[in-house]
């Protein structure tokens, strides 16, 4: 019945986390936070035609998607709609295999995230001082970086919903400018046979560079795992999303790269920021600014949009008892995790003050080593866990599903075959770090240690107890699961 009814506070539709419907993400919000946390526009890629030239980069943006985007994607869906929960990756794994890979699965999501985060503050910073072409002492440089962590955290605070909304809202506004850089090229641009040419430079032979770049610029399909029990109806909203931001997200690389090399040949020019430069050459002074503006609008929503993610990953493990649950406390009303955002933005500020051409290589060894677990998670709950409802599955039996990410798996060895040996011993490190924060939290909880045994509901901050949850921890439902019978 309408009428008095409607306002009734029971009659809203709420999803299994006893979160209200109109509360959830739906398609454009969820698009715009995968467009964000993977793919962002093509501002910061630049340097790439400089490293290959244009015909490697063409063929290599319209292919490397089909072999590495989709499957990841697609992948994701069928899991994020089998176990529409936070914490995507460190769930699902603990579910096909055990506690260990389900800390090792969030442990890897949340290391990459956070190695990419560390880049955005400074990048952000640069492309504002580009406007004013002005210097800054380094002490003014870390507080600008802190400024603009502080502003992207609190964004972040206002919930998912919001963080969703306004990414899918910039990913519209930061391509209007380098479209039309595009389309001025139409009428500029006589000669396009820089497309067929590539480029072999003395201190860059290198293809795997090449290949890790790709690999960095179309990979972070994954990361909205993490938020898949944030999704209205996942079923149908994850799978459309997902689709759409692939498409968008690839063309947006593929499109303004391919017309920035036409408008400037020079290849040695091309560097982070050249788009600007290339857009003043068909556009003008005016070009030149909307561009540099789109460009620190497009670093900082991809901060916002990936801290979004990383923080859901650090509150499903916590969640789960895989970390302590104090990292689960969420905004009575807002519903944003905000012990997991400040511990992101803490790690974030103390790193960003690092300048590493190497953190990429670093942040790939992590997406991969995530991307391995994912489709062996996924190939095995098909085998152990059939019967359970897949609102979305791949179209493939399991051994087509083996076949299907075939590519992937030999892409991602090769990879991690082609990583620095400086890059393999931090990574080394770093695992090994998480494998004993593992067995520090696990024993810990076995001793009955409160800050790994106490509910999530029941934790107060500042008088504030946090939004509860109308679900058992999946893990635990599971274990539940298994028939007694004694019943």
């Amino acid at each position: 019945g309408m009428g008095m009814g409607g306002k009734k506070k029971k009659d809203v539709p709420v999803n299994a986390h006893g979160i209200p419907e109109g509360q959830l993400l739906g398609a454009l919000a969820l698009s715009g936070l995968i467009y964000f946390t993977a793919a962002g526009g093509a501002y910061g890629a630049e340097s790439v035609i400089n490293s290959v030239g244009p015909l490697p980069v063409i063929i290599g943006h319209a292919i490397f998607p089909f072999c590495w985007s989709v499957p990841i994607g697609l992948a994701t869906c069928e899991l994020s709609t089998a176990y529409p929960c936070d914490g995507g990756l460190t769930v699902w794994a603990a579910l096909a295999f055990n506690e260990f890979w389900g800390f090792m699965g969030g442990f890897f999501a949340i290391v990459e995230g956070v190695a990419n985060l560390a880049i955005f503050p400074t990048v952000t910073l640069d492309y504002i001082l580009d406007l004013y072409e002005g210097e800054l002492s380094p002490v003014m440089s870390w507080i600008g970086k802190a400024l603009i962590c502080c502003f992207v955290a609190y964004l972040n605070m206002q919930g998912v919903n919001f963080v969703g909304r306004s990414s899918y809202l910039l990913s519209l506004l930061i391509n209007i400018p380098i479209i039309l850089m595009c389309v001025l090229a139409l009428f500029h641009v006589k000669d396009y046979s820089p497309w067929l040419q590539s480029r072999q430079n003395d201190y860059d032979t290198n293809w795997t560079f090449f290949l890790g770049i790709l690999v960095f610029n179309l990979s972070g399909y994954d990361n909205v795992g993490s938020v898949a029990g944030q999704v209205k109806n996942p079923g149908v909203t994850m799978p459309k999303a997902m689709v759409w931001a692939i498409i968008s997200g690839s063309l947006t690389f593929l499109i303004p790269l391919m017309f920035g090399a036409v408008i400037d040949p020079n290849f040695s020019h091309w560097h982070a920021g050249h788009f600007a430069v290339a857009g003043e050459m068909v556009g003008g002074k005016a070009l030149f600014y909307a561009l540099v503006v789109a460009a620190a609008a497009s670093r900082l929503t991809h901060f916002m949009a990936e801290l979004c993610t990383n923080a859901f990953f650090l509150q499903g493990m916590a969640d789960e008892r895989l970390a302590p649950p104090i990292f689960g406390w969420k905004h009575p009303v807002v519903r944003a995790p905000w012990v997991s955002i400040l511990a992101n933005f803490v790690i974030v500020l103390s790193m960003c003050t690092l300048s590493l051409p190497e953190i990429f290589e670093f942040s790939n060894a992590f997406t991969v080593a995530g991307v391995m677990l994912m489709l062996v998670v996924i190939i095995k709950l098909r085998i152990t866990h059939p019967d359970i409802a897949r609102p979305y599955a791949i179209p493939v039996g399991t051994f087509g599903l083996i076949v299907f990410f075939l590519p992937c798996f030999f892409l991602s060895v090769y990879v991690l075959l082609c990583l620095s040996l400086f890059t393999v011993s931090i990574c080394t490190g770093v695992t090994l770090s998480g494998m004993l924060v593992h067995y520090a939290l696990t024993e810990a909880k076995a001793v009955g240690w409160s800050g790994m045994t106490v509910k999530v509901e029941d934790i107060e901050i500042l008088g504030t107890r946090s939004f509860a949850e109308h679900t058992v921890s999946l893990i635990e439902r599971e274990r539940v699961a298994t028939p007694r019978t004694d019943v």
